[in-house]
């Protein structure tokens, strides 16, 4: 049975593929990183502000603890935005993303052991499967160098 968590789980899903396409589309139109950065957290800002006025839930910027908590974080995925970015204008955006989702492996693991998640055997084979990932990335990129040193 679908769930409104299975509806937020799909819109999430979808706006991260969206937000790779648009990385891509403002890279091929040579906009400024930090321009299209900006942009992005501004409008997720008046987004979480509205939402929380329209659901009415109380101070709607929201407590000292959730402010002191969204700000190194904000921080902090500012710095991967900006970084990534920069790194798209150098390579594929399939071999970007990829790394970029690859990267839910380490708040993955950091669960597993912080918090003593259950580690079914779904997680252990998507785990495992993400070394493999990256050394295919790796072997598929030392290819494509040579391809383009060849004359």
């Amino acid at each position: 049975m679908l769930t409104s968590g299975h509806l937020f789980l799909f819109l999430g899903l979808l706006s991260f593929g969206v937000l790779g396409i648009f990385h891509k589309l403002a890279d091929v139109k040579a906009a400024e990183p930090k321009a299209l950065t900006a942009v992005l957290y501004v409008s997720s800002f008046l987004l979480a502000l509205i939402s929380s006025l329209v659901m009415k839930s109380g101070n709607p910027i929201g407590s000292q603890a959730v402010i002191l908590t969204a700000l190194p974080f904000g921080i902090s995925a500012g710095i991967a935005i900006l970084a990534f970015q920069a790194g798209i204008r150098h390579g594929d955006i399939t071999t970007s993303w990829l790394v970029i989702n690859l990267s839910s492996a380490i708040p993955t693991v950091m669960s597993i052991f912080l918090y003593n998640e259950r580690v079914t055997r779904t997680k252990e084979i998507a785990l495992l499967l993400i070394p493999i990932a990256i050394g295919l990335l790796w072997k598929e990129r030392v290819a494509s160098s040579r391809k383009v040193e060849a004359p």
